[in-house]
């Protein structure tokens, strides 16, 4: 039996549009490089001042799609491309918090996701600093994974691109802001296990580059768990596996709908 038509489908006029979520709100902030690399007491230094803007093109080089591990010493083989994206006030001045840019984990269509490590300024008593003088950051054991958007490259594919980052970027805060209502008291990593979604740690921009800060992930993508690239062959899982992703699926349905609900 051949059917012309579905009944049960709502016409143009009956369906829902898509989704117009709220405009979202990134922290401007400020690209500065690294002189030298990560030292033996986890120190990485920057000059006072320094404003120089690490352009897309003479750092393009230092992918490594293939190696998703966490080393922590193979990541200054390239130190002299290391960067750090510094958090600025509403009047540009730089704060004392940020994201040291190392090795490209992904590359993506409007940009890449790369591996940061949070970063804090250490405070000095000298108050008449050189305007050369280094600057002295902490690179503390928090892990990011900091998805890196050309807005140039923005600008020219996201109308031809199913994907669109800036909605992306919309999507998750307002999964986030609707998490922190609900659960207050917890940590991001304790929201994401506890949703299943990824949340925004931080939304970034320097006027280039838009930043998406994420938690990172050691466990590598999920399509890469179930896709071996090397023979061209899915993997077969258990059905008790199955199962359990299928539920965490499931859960993230209820989140989702659960935030949507909240903007409606």
């Amino acid at each position: 039996m051949q059917f012309d038509r579905n009944t049960d489908y709502p016409t143009s006029n009956e369906g829902h549009q898509p989704i117009d979520f709220p405009e979202y709100h990134s922290t401007s902030a400020k690209r500065i490089t690294v002189l030298g690399g990560v030292t033996d007491e986890n120190i990485v230094y920057t000059r006072t001042g320094d404003d120089d803007d690490v352009s897309d093109e003479r750092y393009m080089t230092d992918t490594d799609d293939d190696n998703d591990s966490m080393d922590e010493d193979d990541d200054d083989k390239d130190h002299e491309k290391l960067c750090i994206v510094v958090i600025q006030d509403d009047e540009g001045n730089s704060q004392n918090v940020g994201y040291l840019l190392k090795r490209v984990l992904r590359n993506a269509i409007y940009g890449r996701v790369r591996y940061a490590l949070v970063v804090r300024k250490r405070q000095t008593e000298n108050a008449a600093t050189p305007a050369d003088a280094p600057v002295a950051w902490d690179v503390t054991g928090e892990r990011c994974a900091v998805k890196e958007m050309s807005w140039t490259v923005i600008r020219e594919l996201r109308c031809r691109c199913e994907e669109d980052p800036v909605k992306e970027v919309k999507a998750m805060q307002l999964i986030q802001r609707h998490y922190q209502q609900t659960n207050p008291n917890r940590t991001i990593g304790e929201a994401m296990i506890g949703s299943k979604v990824m949340p925004s740690r931080d939304i970034l921009d320097d006027g280039d580059y838009l930043y998406s800060v994420m938690p990172f992930c050691d466990g590598g993508e999920f399509f890469d768990y179930l896709f071996n690239e090397d023979d061209g062959n899915a993997m077969i899982i258990g059905e008790n596996e199955a199962r359990r992703y299928f539920l965490q699926i499931l859960e993230v349905s209820k989140v989702l709908g659960y935030a949507i609900i909240f903007i409606l």
